[in-house]
């Protein structure tokens, strides 16, 4: 029986690059940080020898994992919003304007454009102040704050 989430992976081109953003930039503390040998089978790379850099970060009761392929290398994989399959990291913050304004200040350039809250939808959005940006190799990422934060 499924329990709870326990953490979401992004597939990084470059593990330096992700890390300064996600743990110097958005503050996400790293808990676990290895290379290994990894299993072809149960990666579905049969006839390779994977090789991964991996990368465990905390973010409240969440975890975020970083994993970069060393061998084999993979390729970028452009996606529109809308394609699939797609997913994006949701982070759950206080207060989203504070946030916003801290993750610009230390260079994240990559936001659509500033929150918004949802009001007079008339739906169970309403009240949620939200935004998307991208992260280092163009992963959909979102802040979010719930209505009762606000």
């Amino acid at each position: 029986m499924i329990t709870g989430l326990h953490h979401g992976c992004v597939i990084v081109s470059d593990m330096e690059r992700s890390l300064e953003f996600y743990r110097d930039k958005l503050g996400l503390k790293e808990l676990m940080n290895l290379k290994f040998e990894a299993d072809p089978v149960m990666m579905d790379l049969p006839g390779t020898e994977p090789r991964q850099h991996l990368v465990m970060l905390k973010a409240g009761d969440a975890h975020l994992e970083l994993i970069q392929y060393l061998a084999p290398r993979g390729k970028k994989s452009d996606h529109a919003p809308c394609d699939f399959p797609n997913m994006h990291i949701c982070l759950q913050v206080d207060d989203i304007k504070a946030t916003y304004a801290q993750a610009r200040a230390a260079g994240i350039d990559t936001f659509h454009r500033e929150p918004d809250f949802i009001e007079g939808s008339g739906t169970a959005l309403d009240g949620y102040g939200y935004v998307y940006f991208r992260g280092p190799d163009n992963e959909i990422l979102e802040f979010i704050q719930p209505p009762k934060q606000r």
